[in-house]
């Protein structure tokens, strides 16, 4: 069952963003929250993080690409030497500042590896910002309040870490932290589903439980 202001969330998203997926996904998440079904902190968080790096990028069109990292590393690993890696691996010409030398191909390589990994960590930037800049009428991301952007961001790794299956049992500490960033990010959909004066009020309730 859910309550008035989680409704609102599940018809903004299904309705007015016509993403029926989220909408169920997200209902689906506050039923094993209330439920607590085996093996619930992870599908829980696998939606937190789908719906914190996709509601905007769907609404604005966009596909996320994600860094392929088993690909170019791939691309060179074959040629890699084990030697190069060792501390104790020098030649004539090496030096503790110029270290070892490794051919310019490789090199070419593994700056594409750097690059791409740059990118992608500015595409996360985006993803981050993307949401309030589109459903919470901030310009651009240098307007968005630090305290706001801090919580979205700190529930979104938390999600992104705990989406996937672990040997490890999780700690009861891990129970209250999968409550505590959901409705963090129930905070935030119910501020974007809002409307502007409930909205203004909405992140104002934010901004008091991130200074906590």
């Amino acid at each position: 069952m859910l309550t008035e202001r989680q409704q609102a969330v599940f018809n903004w998203i299904n309705d007015d963003l016509e993403l029926p997926v989220y909408a169920e996904a997200y209902k689906g998440a506050l039923e094993l929250l209330n439920r607590k079904s085996s093996g619930y902190i992870t599908f829980v968080s696998h939606t937190g993080r789908d719906m914190m790096n996709g509601l905007a990028s769907s609404v604005n069109e966009i596909t996320r690409q994600r860094v392929q990292y088993e690909q170019l590393v791939d691309d060179f690993k074959d040629d890699w030497k084990d030697e190069w890696g060792e501390e104790e691996y020098r030649t004539t010409e090496d030096n503790d500042e110029n270290g070892h030398l490794i051919p310019n191909e490789i090199c070419k390589q593994i700056k594409k590896l750097i690059d791409e990994h740059r990118e992608g960590r500015l595409r996360a930037e985006e993803i981050d910002s993307s949401f309030f800049t589109t459903f919470l009428d901030y310009p651009d991301k240098e307007n968005i309040p630090q305290d706001l952007s801090q919580d979205w961001r700190r529930a979104r790794r938390w999600f992104i870490g705990h989406a996937h299956l672990r040997e490890n049992e999780f700690s009861i500490q891990t129970y209250d932290e999968v409550e505590r960033h959901f409705q963090n990010l129930d905070s935030f959909l119910y501020a974007a589903a809002a409307s502007e004066i409930e909205q203004l009020r909405s992140i104002h309730e934010i901004l008091d439980e991130a200074n906590r």
